[in-house]
């Protein structure tokens, strides 16, 4: 396998060819436009996946807060995974998973939990994250929680040593509402 260096940035210490970089390969993986994007989801930790200088694959971490259970006011401090993208070519050689180790170790030491949303279950699972088998919502700025049962099987989370002990994974969990992709 052909070497893989990790390197992590937060959002303002990216050089604009470097984030023109992390575009063009969320665009290929995704095959849609990313430019608006990064607006949405905000500044956050980058983990950048280089072969040979070159820019494969790519994981972020932003804050955010998840609540948990039925208690509406009660949230986390979780880090949620965004933009996990390796190039096409590059796909089926570890990269992805690589740069996801490294994001599990900096949620391990850095967050009570780390969340996500997929339609890739199973490469999470290989990676130690587990699917929320509860009802999914979104909490809207007045505080009101949103049904979004499309998201239900799709939202996973990865344990940390400051994890709740008591985590009821088939109970509700809800996000707070963003524009366009609340999960």
């Amino acid at each position: 396998m052909t070497e893989l260096r990790t390197r992590t940035l937060q959002t303002d210490e990216l050089e604009p060819a470097d984030l023109d970089e992390l575009t063009r390969v969320c665009e290929a993986a995704f095959d849609r436009p990313f430019e608006s994007v990064w607006q949405r989801v905000g500044p956050g930790l980058h983990v950048l996946g280089e072969v040979a200088g070159r820019i494969v694959a790519h994981a972020m971490i932003v804050d955010r807060q998840v609540y948990l259970g039925h208690e509406p006011d009660q949230a986390l401090d979780v880090g949620y995974v965004e933009n996990v993208a390796t190039l096409p070519e590059q796909q089926g050689h570890g990269f992805g998973a690589a740069v996801m180790r490294e994001v599990g170790r900096i949620i391990g030491q850095e967050y009570g939990l780390g969340a996500l949303a997929t339609g890739s279950n199973a490469f999470y699972e290989r990676l130690g994250w587990v699917t929320w088998a509860g009802p999914t919502f979104v909490r809207m700025p007045d505080g009101q929680r949103v049904r979004s049962a499309g998201e239900d099987g799709h939202v996973m989370i990865l344990r940390t040593p400051r994890s709740p002990t008591n985590l009821d994974l088939g109970g509700p969990i809800a996000v707070d509402w963003r524009a366009d992709e609340p999960w």
